[in-house]
């Protein structure tokens, strides 16, 4: 049995109670919490590793619904385009992918998250099927390596896409299930596999229902962009020859509900937002992409107004050009408060919550993680309070979420072990990860033919 300390800081539980310790401590026993509270409380036990927060804030950490870590060599390309503009200069580039440029790809974006204190994160992957299942294991190997708990949500594309990208109903089922037998709830269930189509006008309503039958024969979870823009919209309706918006499909094809997460919806109807409700389908929302795009305007005051369960995102570091949670939630209040003009639409303890705990039930993890509580699973990261840009922290809640950046992350726990100390990384040798992923990302650049100056 290995015990590590979180001592002398300050403790933001984020539980049922939102109980807070001025001078408390985090007892870790192996992968599991296994004391919070008051420094004084503290069952007397031998410590192997004390980890001492004075100045410090001890904090579950973040929950990041939805990326794309694939892209990361793709960063600062296209920051300027319209969004399937941007999508056809990145493609390319994936689709020159082997086996190692997608391992170094992951690890990367791993390392990028963690350090930003994104403990979870929904790895959406679309990619090119070069050796049948080789893009998505190599994705599974930089989750397993960098101890992150991660999720894997693989993208289907049935028509109107690339061809090295496209595959057939049976193949999709066929590679899914061999992935669920080898990943799925791997790593004493820190790995788990979802699925879902990556563009809806890349799929028939016959698509759409035999993907669902797939998830509900294998357990798993359906993860999916939707209505990202009013011309997701129009795309459905053209190519399906049918005036239907894409949650109407959605629940016409029963592709809906509480194992479901949809993305982005930037674009629904007062009917759409019922439906829904009605199904307890979970939404991830990552305003910076939506409005670094222009894409539509992040209402989300929607989806919080209808009792609907609400994950925080940053979408690919492609997308948004970071992977910076404090980001999201800043932003998420922003929006919201803009677009109802009431500077209440979302405060700071909802939006702290969609970037953990409600976060977590998004996503499917609400009973490993999300806060700091005896018996779950120990997801832990502590935040430096003695910086400018955070003091005087009168309170502890609106500085995370209006004030904090990922750069004020110090520690980060996943399951109980250690992955970054005083922001150095513990799992892997940074300099020689970044260097690598440099040679890489211009070698997939040339063989691609992207013309990096666009």
């Amino acid at each position: 049995m290995t015990t590590t300390l979180f001592q002398g800081g300050r403790v933001l539980t984020l539980d049922q109670s939102d109980r807070q310790y001025h001078d408390g401590c985090v007892l870790v026993r192996d992968d599991r919490i296994a004391y919070v509270g008051p420094r004084a409380d503290l069952p007397d036990t031998p410590v192997d590793h004390l980890i001492d927060a004075t100045g410090k804030l001890v904090m579950p950490g973040l929950v990041n619904g939805h990326t794309h870590l694939s892209m990361i060599f793709g960063r600062t390309l296209g920051p300027e385009k319209l969004l399937l503009d941007w999508l056809d200069q990145q493609l390319p580039m994936i689709g020159a992918f082997d086996g190692e440029a997608m391992y170094v790809a992951q690890m990367l974006g791993c390392l990028e998250n963690l350090k930003n204190g994104n403990t979870s994160l929904v790895e959406n992957l679309a990619a090119a099927h070069p050796d049948d299942t080789a893009m998505e294991d190599a994705t599974f190997r930089a989750l397993r390596d960098s101890g992150i708990r991660g999720t894997l949500a693989r993208a289907f594309e049935g028509r109107n896409f690339l061809p090295d990208f496209m595959e057939s109903l049976e193949d999709q089922a066929r590679r899914v299930t061999a992935l669920a037998e080898r990943w799925h709830g791997a790593e004493d269930d820190r790995l788990r596999l979802s699925f879902g189509p990556l563009l809806p006008w890349c799929m028939t309503e016959e698509m759409y229902r035999e993907t669902r039958a797939l998830a509900d024969r294998l357990g798993l979870c359906l993860h999916m962009h939707v209505a990202e823009s009013p011309e997701f919209n129009r795309l459905i309706a053209k190519h399906l020859g049918r005036d239907i918006r894409q949650v109407e499909l959605l629940h016409e094809t029963g592709c809906l509900g509480p194992d479901v997460q949809v993305v982005a919806v930037s674009d629904v109807s007062p009917r759409e937002v019922e439906l829904l409700a009605e199904s307890d389908t979970r939404v991830l929302l990552d305003p910076p992409t939506r409005l670094f795009w222009g894409t539509g305007f992040p209402a989300i005051h929607p989806f919080l107004d209808a009792g609907l369960t609400c994950g925080l995102a940053t979408n690919g570091p492609a997308a948004n050009c970071g992977q910076d949670l404090f980001e999201s939630m800043k932003y998420a209040c922003a929006t919201a408060k803009t677009a109802k003009n009431d500077p209440q639409a979302l405060g700071r303890y909802r939006a702290l919550r969609m970037a953990t705990s409600e976060g977590a039930r998004a996503i499917g993890r609400g009973d490993q993680v999300g806060c700091l509580e005896a018996g779950l699973k120990a997801d832990i990261i502590t935040v430096d309070l003695e910086q400018a840009h955070l003091a005087p922290t009168l309170d502890v809640t609106a500085a995370l979420v209006y004030s904090a950046k990922g750069t004020d992350v110090r520690d980060v726990m996943v399951d109980g072990r250690l992955l970054i100390e005083n922001r150095k990384a513990l799992f892997v040798d940074e300099s020689a990860l970044m260097r690598q992923a440099e040679e890489i990302a211009r070698r997939c650049i040339r063989e691609a033919g992207v013309d990096v100056s666009l």
